[in-house]
């Protein structure tokens, strides 16, 4: 079933060119053209413009586009190049499948804004990758109405699903899209290699380095539900840009597109109830110690790595404990729920700021 998002921030891809002044005044000409080449996640938006005598200093061109009728918004620049007959066209990517975008060729002469006619498409179904495996988990959500639910064969890393099912992956604080070292580094221990941001400065996964706060735990500045504890915002799932104003703080969705995402506190309980979890060592044959998970109803399984968690600037854990984030904020919002265990695996709670593995979920 089709659906259809709303946003309040659309974007606008430009290219600022200057140019000698032109003695002739005339109306420049801006015609859309049909969207080509659309995916469930991406397209090319595609534009003629005809500006040959007008007068001008400098031309800023491109397009606003959003998942609104009216596309208006910030602006993202973008190289683009006009071809013989004064067309171009930009990818967009990031787009959620099955949804209808708006868009509309924009040109700005010295200032004056020109725009094209508005014309729409609507991104396919997303098909269900390959990289999944059916647990036979069936979720029922609060209108009543249910989705089967499959999980990745394998741990997040910043570039994409590890190849193989026992990596690690990247190590990822709650409610933020990147690890906070350097690439290559997420095995190591300790990790010196800490990337640069201007927010806050990383010091290793703590309170001073963390996002969502200002420095300490009783200080978040997003997912809050008590107010003597920091911005209190009553927002309990880790938003995925999905509704006006949300930025896209899962990572899974962040790093794989599409219906990727992280599973929830429900979906990890579900998993619990309604699979078999077997403790794996390396005398079983595994590189990695883990917990096997088998479906109880189609013998399926996945194999989750006890790949411990970032805590300060050590690896901690590794091998003993399976450590793995919910999108879901706990009652304490320092903290978020988890699937937690060393052998006897169940639903547990962790401060925001460690860092933990993702394994990612595909809803359908």
């Amino acid at each position: 079933m089709k659906r259809l998002i709303y946003l309040s921030v659309a974007a606008l891809m430009v290219l600022a060119v200057s140019c000698k002044k032109d003695p002739k005044v005339r109306t420049p000409s801006v015609k859309t053209l049909e969207a080509t080449e659309i995916g469930a996640n991406c397209a090319y938006l595609n534009a003629r413009i005809d500006f040959a005598g007008v007068s001008y200093a400098s031309v800023t061109l491109g397009f606003f586009w959003g998942a609104s009728e009216d596309p208006e918004g910030t602006s993202i620049m973008a190289d683009v190049e006009l071809d013989a007959d004064g067309a171009y066209s930009i990818e967009i990517t990031g787009l959620a499948p099955e949804t209808e975008y708006w868009f509309k060729a924009y040109i700005e002469i010295d200032g004056e804004p020109y725009a094209g006619e508005i014309r729409n498409f609507t991104t396919p179904v997303s098909p269900i990758p390959d990289s999944v495996v059916d647990l036979g988990i069936v979720m029922t959500r609060a209108d009543g109405t249910t989705y089967k639910l499959y999980w990745a064969k394998s741990n997040l890393s910043e570039s994409g699903l590890c190849a193989d099912p026992e990596d690690y992956g990247d190590y990822y604080a709650w409610g933020e899209t990147e690890p906070y070292y350097v690439a290559g580094h997420s095995q190591d221990n300790p990790c010196e290699n800490w990337k640069v941001r201007e927010d806050h400065p990383i010091t290793g996964y703590d309170w001073k380095s963390y996002k969502w706060c200002d420095g300490a735990f009783d200080k978040m500045t997003k997912y809050c539900t008590i107010a003597s504890w920091g911005v209190k915002d009553d927002i309990t799932e880790l938003q995925r840009g999905e509704k006006p104003g949300e930025t896209v703080d899962d990572a899974a969705r962040y790093v794989l597109g599409g219906k990727w995402r992280i599973p929830t506190e429900a979906e990890w309980r579900a998993l619990v109830e309604k699979c078999a979890l077997q403790w794996r060592t390396k005398a079983d044959g595994y590189n990695h110690i883990g917990c096997l998970v088998t479906s109880m109803s189609n013998g399926n399984s996945i194999y989750l790595p006890a790949a411990g968690s970032r805590y300060g600037t050590a690896l901690q854990m590794v091998g003993p404990y399976v450590e793995y984030m919910s999108s879901t904020l706990c009652n304490d919002p320092s903290r978020m729920w988890m699937f937690y265990g060393y052998q006897n695996m169940q639903i547990h709670y962790q401060d925001r700021y460690f860092g933990f593995s993702v394994r990612p979920v595909w809803e359908e």
